[in-house]
């Protein structure tokens, strides 16, 4: 959260939810029933489609990463519909995706009808619905796309499915500077009611005045039944998804202590939601088949720490590294201490709650990149393996 008007500080020592996974079940794979996920041992025959959704911050300090962003679309669709050989063996490190949908959210939420500064949609934000605007800064965009972009083969090429997501994935500056980037994924793909990938047990989840998900209304069509559901999450800031919208309120009583800029850190076990409430929410939407589900994150890690295939003892190293643990600045005490600061890149701030969800999610389900690297290429060869490999409908007995 950034440039959100002073108030008063008081010192402050914010903790987060831990979220340890464990697999008690034992269940073999390829479709390991517990929270950690085991690999399919054999070797996938068909791929399924994949549904891509991207999370981008659209707050003011994120021109460049936008950019960065941007750049790379192109080389992730064609590693996905076109793979590479990275080990040389002769054939590609994953079958060719020949069904792709992707769309565009932001990390903008609202604020509970506050009235805070850079928070101009205080109720809602945008909501999790799918972006239909293109890039007002880039003259080669129209002004409005799809809900979402598809790609079949015979269809557009894929160099034209990635310039109009790069389009519509420029989502500007201006957003509300309270993060929202898990609750605005978990209502952009949730359903409201049970369907066959979640199962008839599924009990949607309820999001700010009670309102549910959106995947089967304004998203209606973007998330199936039968695809690999990937999630690709941009942002320099802590994730701050409120469960009390008094949180924002400036004027509220419980939290006129702290300052504004440092509500969701200092109040984070009380008044910020669960990391349970993604791991479980997202796992749910793939109750039926737990290995079509992937997250990617760019965020303000370490540049060193960022690992493709993060293990447990990876995000341990991520959590319990001194530039993750959150820290009011001296400088600046209307903000926590950055992790990383790269010049040209600028900096960012530790996202302990978004590595905890992807280390909830369990081995072989997410990787986590940094947002301070000079440019996104090994995020994005990170996405392409761990989506590519894990788009499969049927594999080998």
């Amino acid at each position: 959260m950034k440039r959100i008007a002073l108030l008063l500080l008081l010192p402050l020592a914010g903790c987060y939810e831990t979220y340890v996974v464990n697999d008690p079940d034992g269940s073999p794979p390829p479709w390991d029933g517990g929270a950690v996920f085991v690999p399919p041992p054999g070797k996938c025959l068909e791929p399924s489609g994949v549904d891509l959704l991207f999370v981008v911050d659209n707050s003011n300090s994120m021109a460049e990463e936008q950019a960065s962003l941007a750049a790379q679309i192109p080389a992730l669709v064609r590693a996905l519909v076109d793979p590479p050989d990275e080990d040389a063996d002769g054939t590609p490190d994953w079958l060719p995706i020949r069904d792709l949908q992707i769309g565009v959210v932001t990390t903008d939420m609202g604020v509970g009808g506050f009235t805070v500064p850079t928070c101009v949609q205080r109720d809602f934000g945008n909501d999790g619905v799918l972006r239909t605007e293109g890039s007002r800064e880039d003259p080669a965009c129209m002004a409005t796309y799809p809900r979402f972009v598809e790609y079949t083969p015979g269809g557009r090429t894929p160099e034209e499915v990635a310039s109009d997501v790069s389009c519509v994935a420029q989502v500007g500056l201006g957003g509300c500077g309270f993060e929202q980037q898990l609750e605005a994924t978990l209502k952009a793909l949730s359903p409201s009611r049970p369907t066959a990938a979640t199962g008839p047990s599924y009990v949607p989840p309820t999001f700010f005045r009670g309102t549910l998900g959106h995947a089967d209304g304004a998203n209606a069509g973007f998330v199936r039944d039968d695809t690999l559901l990937a999630v690709v999450i941009v942002t320099d800031e802590e994730d701050c998804s409120a469960s009390d919208p008094n949180l924002f309120d400036p004027a509220a009583p419980a939290y006129s202590g702290t300052d504004l800029n440092l509500r969701c850190f200092a109040h984070a076990l009380s008044a910020v939601h669960p990391i349970s409430r993604y791991v479980a929410g997202l796992t749910a939407l793939r109750a039926q088949r737990p290995d079509l589900l992937a997250l990617g994150v760019v965020a303000g890690i370490p540049v060193d720490l960022a690992v493709a295939a993060p293990t447990d003892a990876d995000y341990a190293r991520m959590l319990d590294d001194e530039r993750m643990i959150e820290h009011v600045d001296p400088s600046m005490p209307n903000r926590l201490v950055p992790s990383c600061n790269v010049a040209g890149r600028g900096l960012a701030f530790p996202p302990r709650r978004l590595v905890s969800v992807a280390r909830g999610l369990g081995r072989g389900r997410a990787t986590v990149q940094s947002i301070c690297q000079e440019d996104f290429g090994p995020a994005t060869a990170a996405f392409a393996r761990l989506f590519g490999r894990r788009a499969c409908t049927r594999f080998e007995e």
